[in-house]
């Protein structure tokens, strides 16, 4: 991929993570706003020291990020903030594994991602021109290029576009799980979440996988 064709996915990447970000934020109630955040940062965090393919740079920041909130308050003894570190772990999964267009293998190709200008744009923003002006302008195009995949926001996009292929085939699921039973694993030593629970919820996140990849191998 091109500097610019790297560069235009991570704007269409930036917005997607917005979205799902305050999508998230929608599930609890205002006081848990902070928790929210912290939650997603120390996920985020452990993911990324888990995807061989995350720049060293982004670990690094990940983690710094975390301890700068925890710096502000650390709740590792808090009931509440372990019930919204596991509800954002198992969410994260739950986006990650979905049926939805962000998750098919031809996603770029639907949004005409080597055709898009807005890398540029992007570029500039990540070297510190941030106007708004530039924002406005990024935000139309990547909104006009995600027009063109209709399920964003679906759960069955497999049953509504006949060329959908999930980006994990049923033989990568061991690896996609183990990594998220290792972070559920860490943030039961340093946070005290119920890894059991998490695990059965697991369980079934694979489980509604195969279903829909068999249901949909089948027709």
């Amino acid at each position: 991929m091109s500097g610019a064709g790297t560069f235009s996915l991570l704007a269409v990447l930036h917005e997607l993570n917005d979205r799902e970000f305050r999508r998230r934020l929608a599930m609890f109630t205002e006081e848990l706003k902070y928790y929210v955040i912290l939650a997603g940062g120390i996920v985020g965090a452990e993911l990324s020291k888990r995807v061989k393919e995350t720049p060293e740079a982004v670990v690094r920041d990940g983690g710094a990020f975390v301890m700068d909130m925890m710096s502000i308050s650390a709740p590792r003894a808090d009931d509440v903030f372990r019930g919204v570190l596991e509800t954002t772990l198992i969410e994260t999964l739950k986006y990650e594994m979905r049926f939805s267009c962000m998750n098919c293998r031809r996603f770029n190709e639907c949004i005409g991602l080597d055709n898009l200008g807005v890398g540029a744009l992007f570029e500039r923003r990540v070297l510190g021109d941030e106007t708004p002006e530039l924002r406005n302008d990024i935000a139309a195009q990547v909104s006009e290029a995600l027009s063109r995949t209709p399920y964003l926001d679906d759960e069955d996009a497999e049953k509504k576009c006949s060329n959908f292929a999930h980006q994990y085939a049923a033989a990568a699921l061991g690896e996609v799980f183990a990594r998220y039973s290792e972070i559920a694993a860490a943030l039961q030593k340093e946070y005290g979440i119920d890894y059991s629970s998490v695990l059965q919820q697991m369980v079934k996140i694979n489980m509604d996988f195969c279903r829909k990849s068999d249901e949909q191998d089948n027709r």
